[in-house]
Formats: C-alpha cells, sequence, structure tokens
C-alpha cells in the first residue's frame, strides 16, 4: 500500500514494560495496513546482540543469537527513509535503552505505555513457569532482568524525554485502554498526529505475519515455544480481560511483592501524566 499524501511518515515510538498489552497495541496502530513496524529491536540487542547486556534465561546457551543486532544497527534502522509508509511505528522495552540515549533514533515523537506492577508481576510468574521444562527452571525476573525493574527504567526515560528533548507527556495506562478504548485512542492519535477511525478498535488476527512486521525469526521462534506474545498475536480488539479485575496480589511470593513494591512509586510518578479517558 502507498502512501497518497507523499509527505514523510509519521515516525512514533511507544516506551513499554513487559506484559502492558503493547503487541496489541502495535496491532491497533498497523491495522490499517500503511505501516512499517518494528518490533523490539532494541530488546533484541540487548538480550541477543553483539552488545548484549542481559543473560540468557534458563539452562539456555548465553551466546550471541543476533551477531547484526549492534545498537548502532537498529538506530540505522529506524532512521532510514519509508516514503511508502503513513507511519513508522517502533515497539519496544525501554529497559533496553537505558544508559544509551544516544542511540535513540531522531525524528520521532516518544509515547509511553505502562501497566500497574500488581498486574505485570503475577503476569510474568505465570509466563515463566510456561517455559517448557526442557529449558530448565526460569524466574520471573529473568524474563525482565533490568535493575530497576523495568519501571525505573521507563520513568527515566520519560524524563529525558520531556525534559532534555522537549517533547510533550504522552502516556497511556494499560487499564484505561482497556476500559475505554476508543476514548484513549481517539486522544493518543490526535496528540501523535495520526488519523482516528474506528477500524482501529477492531482488527484481524496475526498482522504480525499478514503486514510483514520487522520482528527477528528468534523472536517468532520463541513464541511458538513459550507463547508469550500468542494471545497479543491472536487478539481482534481490545478486550477486557484481567485488566477490569481489581488488583489483588495478596497470595503472591515475597519476592513479587517486593517487586511489585519498588515499582510502585515510578509507575505513580508516570501516571500523574497519562491521558484520561
Amino acid at each position: 500500500m502507498s502512501n497518497p499524501s507523499q509527505q514523510p511518515p509519521l515516525k512514533v515510538a511507544a516506551w513499554c514494560i513487559p506484559r502492558s498489552l503493547s503487541s496489541v497495541l502495535t496491532q491497533s496502530i498497523t491495522s490499517q495496513g500503511n505501516a512499517e513496524v518494528f518490533f523490539e529491536y532494541y530488546a533484541t540487542a540487548a538480550h541477543g546482540g553483539p552488545e548484549k547486556i542481559f543473560k540468557t534465561p534458563g539452562n539456555l546457551p548465553n551466546d550471541v543469537r543476533e551477531p547484526l543486532y549492534s545498537f548502532q544497527y537498529v538506530k540505522d534502522q529506524l532512521e532510514a527513509d519509508y516514503p511508502s509508509r503513513e507511519i513508522v511505528f517502533v515497539k519496544d522495552m525501554a529497559y533496553a535503552v537505558d544508559g544509551r540515549y544516544d542511540k535513540l533514533p531522531h525524528g520521532y515523537i516518544h509515547t509511553f505505555l505502562t501497566r500497574h506492577p500488581g498486574r505485570v508481576f503475577p503476569s510474568l510468574v505465570r509466563l515463566a513457569a510456561s517455559f517448557p521444562p526442557m529449558l530448565g527452571e526460569v524466574k520471573y525476573h529473568e524474563i525482565s532482568p533490568s535493575p530497576g525493574q523495568s519501571y525505573k527504567e521507563q520513568w527515566d526515560l520519560f524524563q529525558y524525554v520531556t525534559n532534555e528533548l522537549k517533547q510533550p507527556a504522552i502516556v497511556i495506562d494499560a487499564d484505561d485502554l482497556i476500559a475505554n478504548p476508543a476514548s484513549i485512542m481517539k486522544q493518543y492519535c490526535d496528540k501523535i498526529g495520526f488519523k482516528f477511525t474506528d477500524d482501529l478498535l477492531t482488527w484481524e488476527p496475526d498482522l504480525v505475519t499478514k503486514h510483514k512486521w520487522n520482528i527477528t525469526q528468534n523472536l517468532l521462534m520463541a513464541n511458538q515455544f513459550v507463547g508469550h506474545y500468542r494471545r497479543a498475536f491472536g487478539s481482534t480488539s481490545f478486550e477486557g480481560g484481567d485488566s477490569l479485575q481489581e488488583i489483588n496480589y495478596d497470595n503472591e511470593n515475597d519476592d513479587v511483592k517486593a517487586s511489585i513494591e519498588y515499582c510502585l512509586p515510578f509507575y505513580e510518578k508516570l501516571l500523574k501524566n497519562k491521558i484520561n479517558p
């Protein structure tokens, strides 16, 4: 599909934390087809590139699985021209660029998607338990391994974007997105300069394949084994799920509770800047 306006494409980055419905947001934004999607390229560099930062979960070899994916390579890909597209949309983890703000791509509107840690960490625990036994025991903090447990890194990046880059705050809370998708998506689109239509509220499943997102084969293969994107890639709308249920983590173990309590202040500070329904 071509870009009828022949204007340079809108470039938007959504900086997320794990288990925050960011893949569902990506399905929505790209559902009309004329989008170039970069799916977790910085996270790929941080977890598997030549400058990798984080150990591979479980008993998998801690080797470089994506030798092409340096942080500079990712930046170059994002800054390339895509004249036939209406939007270039980057979905990535805020923790992956922590301490590497010089590798942020130029020309992007930076936005943030967050979620209550009382939902995120229990979800990470369930995800860790779903890893195949042949991979060995996987702890939830191995999936989100950054020192600030993703939330501090997201808050730090937000401060950099608003204070240093002088960009306006654009923040979505996942619970609001699930409960009031039309209102949140319309405001989000208005803020980034993207045309909102009701078509952004429902879509076909598996757009990652149909619209040929930029995503590594290793990530797709990992999804086949573990299924961490399976529900999001199979989604057709902003369905409710546990985001409409009361948050209760009383039954979680002490480590999970400690993670939640550590992250809550960063989440609450970011939430003061969110789009309201």
